[in-house]
């Protein structure tokens, strides 16, 4: 698994590659919180590197969503490949989500 991170404007930009699973997870979740002790309020995490993600994955996303959402802030997912997608749509997080077809488009999002 990769974590690259990276700001644009006032959001800041997180691609994840690889398998999120519990071998890893931890990893991820000490990266998304580095990035929000930082005071960042608008994340964007690409997933289109990512090809399995477990439920202890989505842990990690279902709790960094309630921090960002504890201070009035928004994260967005972009770029679920099918299998990802489908492992978000049958624990029913595409309703807690926002969750966009790319990255530009997701970024753009921010805007509106």
């Amino acid at each position: 698994m990769n974590i690259n991170y990276s700001d644009k404007d006032s959001i800041s930009i997180i691609h994840i590659s690889g398998r999120i699973d519990g071998n890893n997870s931890s990893a991820v979740e000490e990266e998304l919180n580095s990035v929000l002790e930082t005071g960042k309020k608008m994340i964007l995490i690409d997933l289109s590197g990512v090809d399995y993600i477990s439920s202890s994955g989505l842990r990690v996303f279902l709790t960094t969503l309630k921090k960002i959402k504890s201070f009035n802030g928004k994260m967005k997912l972009s770029g679920l490949k099918p299998f990802v997608m489908s492992v978000f749509t049958i624990s029913g997080f595409t309703n807690l989500f926002e969750i966009y077809e790319n990255c530009d488009t997701a970024y753009q999002s921010f805007s509106e």
